[in-house]
């Protein structure tokens, strides 16, 4: 944890923007948390958890975290490893004699945890997705691989497929000789003392327990001015690639698990093993790839694990960097919400926090400090809305309604107590003019006049 303030500060700003991105976006809720060091520093949410009954959403309330189930099952592959009880070069008929004389049976462990098999990603029949069939249960993925997954050859390229990790969790099914669900439990969840994590829904009281709700999933609004709550099903076998459920404090500790400083679950070299990229997933000004059940992506010249998910009706994302021990989870109960949007968003400010107090310790001006913070608020007019916030000891002028709050976010360098300099990111703004602040009897800043002409809002909304 930081020595000072700054954290708390840039994280309560954080919290205020997700409010404010969520109304804008008209997303119905949106959960978040923050942990560094292993200290949960955020755990909040915003707007409903059922657009139907306008129930409030809740820290506690549980969302499908759908293809984080995927970073789940290769912390429990890779504890096998661990173990010795499993290698990474087997072949899935190694352990599963039931995939024997098809080609799924010579599929690698490595291979099906990095998106290298080449499988198909859902099979030739995806009315499960529309929810209009089932989940393959056991006995109809069997049938997928008896009837052929391949469709690329092995090991020659990425190639994303849900198949594949149902595969590997009839792996770890058969290893531990337990149904995967509860050996997801036995591996991870319980050796990391989480509760409200699970493996799937209907599993007991993990599933539908008191005190543990699930949030409602809402349709997008691609097509219609109106969203609809959508269902909930289980996912038999493929539970390993899009099965999971949790809050977003439980999946950050849980994907703690892939961090240097974090040794409850893995050794520190299985650790490393799954965060190196096996693939890039690259594409104009992304920086991306995958590595063994973990998404990663360069932000900001660092590199971030973690994955992001995509249920119907919910979207998730988790942003974990290893070596600062920082872990961010962001969800929405929509099939449309930005979860990666937001997730790279409090990852902007909490590591513009993070990289000030490492760059200047303790030896921050407090007198400056305080001045430029004296000018903090929300100011509106009929041209837009600006965020006043001191972030990692700079004034910083803010557009909310950005996807990237940072991105282009003018520096504002205070004169004196009413005056401020304008130094705009870019040449089309008000670059090196002056702004006039006006205060109340408490010496808020009430307006703004001259270079900015502004009134204060209150409110993370209004």
């Amino acid at each position: 944890m930081l020595a000072d303030d700054s954290l708390t500060r840039a994280l309560d700003y954080a919290d205020r923007w997700l409010a404010y991105r969520r109304w804008r976006l008209r997303v119905p809720g949106v959960q978040a948390a923050v942990r560094i060091g292993g200290e949960l520093v955020l755990d909040t949410a915003h707007g409903v958890a059922d657009a139907s009954t306008h129930a409030a959403l809740t820290p506690q309330h549980r969302f499908r975290i759908a293809s984080h189930s995927k970073s789940l099952a290769a912390l429990a592959a890779m504890r096998l490893v661990d173990e010795g009880r499993l290698r990474l070069d087997d072949a899935a008929e190694q352990h599963v004699p039931a995939l024997r004389d098809t080609d799924a049976g010579a599929l690698l462990v490595r291979e099906l945890l990095s998106h290298g098999s080449g499988a198909t990603r859902d099979s030739d029949d995806v009315s499960f997705w529309r929810l209009e069939s089932d989940f393959p249960d056991a006995d109809r993925l069997l049938a997928i691989a008896r009837a052929g997954v391949a469709r690329l050859p092995a090991s020659a390229e990425f190639k994303y497929s849900n198949i594949g990790f149902g595969l590997l969790g009839l792996v770890i099914e058969q290893i531990t000789g337990r149904p995967y669900v509860d050996a997801l439990e036995q591996l991870v969840f319980a050796p990391l003392g989480l509760d409200a994590i699970a493996g799937d829904v209907r599993t007991g009281d993990r599933g539908e327990g008191e005190g543990a709700p699930l949030v409602a999933g809402h349709s997008a609004l691609h097509s219609s001015d109106e969203r609809t709550v959508l269902g909930n099903p289980s996912t038999g076998a493929l539970a390993a690639a899009t099965g999971a459920v949790s809050t977003a404090a439980e999946l950050t500790d849980a994907l703690r698990a892939v961090t240097d400083a974090d040794d409850r679950l893995l050794a520190a070299p299985t650790r490393r093993r799954m965060r190196q990229r096996q693939w890039s997933t690259s594409r104009p000004g992304v920086d991306s790839g995958y590595g063994l059940g973990l998404m990663l992506r360069t932000l900001d010249g660092r590199e971030w694990a973690g994955h992001g998910g995509a249920w119907t009706g919910q979207a998730t994302r988790t942003l974990v960097d290893a070596e600062r021990d920082i872990v961010i989870s962001v969800f929405a109960n929509a099939i449309d919400g930005p979860a990666e949007e937001l997730a790279i968003g409090v990852a902007g400010i909490v590591q513009t926090a993070v990289d000030a107090a490492e760059q200047t310790g303790s030896g921050a001006d407090q007198e400056q400090l305080a001045l430029a913070r004296s000018f903090e608020g929300t100011f509106a007019s009929i041209w837009g809305r600006i965020d006043v916030v001191e972030l990692g000891g700079r004034l910083l002028c803010i557009n909310p309604t950005a996807p990237d709050p940072l991105q282009l976010a003018d520096v504002l360098e205070p004169l004196d107590d009413e005056r401020v300099r304008i130094i705009a990111s870019t040449g089309m703004g008000a670059g090196r003019e002056i702004a006039t602040a006006e205060r109340d009897a408490a010496g808020r800043v009430v307006r703004w006049r001259g270079a900015m002409h502004m009134e204060r809002v209150e409110g993370p909304i209004s």
